[in-house]
């Protein structure tokens, strides 16, 4: 069945090509390296948090520990979706940017939801509404530009949505927003992830960043690792 809805299509015609630079730009917020790289600024934060408040020897906090795992394992989720749908992209007459990975669903836009949506639920910085203004917003622009360099159909970005917000709710009640829970079904993800691309490059890093992830939070969750930083940080 066809996905295409004739939307890229306006888009592309509509918007001029001096945007395109723009909108690669404005795309780079759900990217998987800008994704990680927000990932180690958060987990720098709470470190921080957890050596100023004096309240506790741990590294990291359950809450930051959480949200690491979570969009580790949505990263690889999103991965295995796109390898396991393996639907075409639009054609390249329509490419702003020329791509030939899969196009379903839109690891950008799934990436971007998975990412902010959980700074804003699980974030304590600012209010609650700011953060989910401000996470709707970023999804929303990222969606839009993978539109506008004609990479993905509407249906695309719209699933992209809707599967990385139902990937969120089942993370929360199903690990009950544990970190240990959460890491484990990082780690299952990433071998999916590993095992569904056929250890191809994209399936290696998946799993290598879900059981770094895991294998980095466990050894600070160890007595001797949480004295020795105590005792650096005192």
């Amino acid at each position: 069945m066809s996905r295409n809805l004739g939307v890229t299509e306006l888009v592309r015609n509509t918007l001029p090509e001096w945007t395109v630079p723009i909108f690669e730009v404005t795309a780079l917020f759900g990217d998987e390296f800008v994704v990680v790289g927000v990932l180690g600024l958060f987990a720098l934060a709470g470190a921080y948090q957890a050596t100023s408040t004096n309240d506790t020897n741990q590294l990291l906090p359950d809450r930051t520990a959480f949200v690491l795992a979570v969009v580790l394992g949505g990263l690889a989720l999103t991965l295995v979706l796109k390898t396991a749908f393996g639907s075409p992209r639009p054609p390249e007459s329509l490419q702003a940017v020329p791509r030939e990975s899969d196009g379903f669903p839109s690891g950008h836009t799934m990436a971007a939801t998975v990412l902010w949506g959980a700074l804003a639920i699980w974030s304590r910085r600012s209010t609650a509404q700011r953060r989910t203004i401000a996470a709707a917003s970023i999804i929303g622009l990222v969606a839009f530009s993978r539109l506008a360099l004609g990479v993905h159909f509407l249906v695309d970005v719209l699933a992209s949505v809707v599967f990385g917000l139902g990937y969120l709710y089942l993370a929360a009640r199903l690990t009950n927003e544990q970190p240990a829970t959460m890491f484990a079904g990082a780690v299952g993800l990433g071998t999916v992830a590993l095992l569904i691309t056929g250890g191809e490059t994209d399936g290696w890093l998946a799993f290598a960043g879900c059981v770094g992830g895991a294998g980095a939070w466990w050894v600070s969750t160890q007595p001797r690792v949480q004295d020795i930083w105590t005792s650096i940080t005192q």
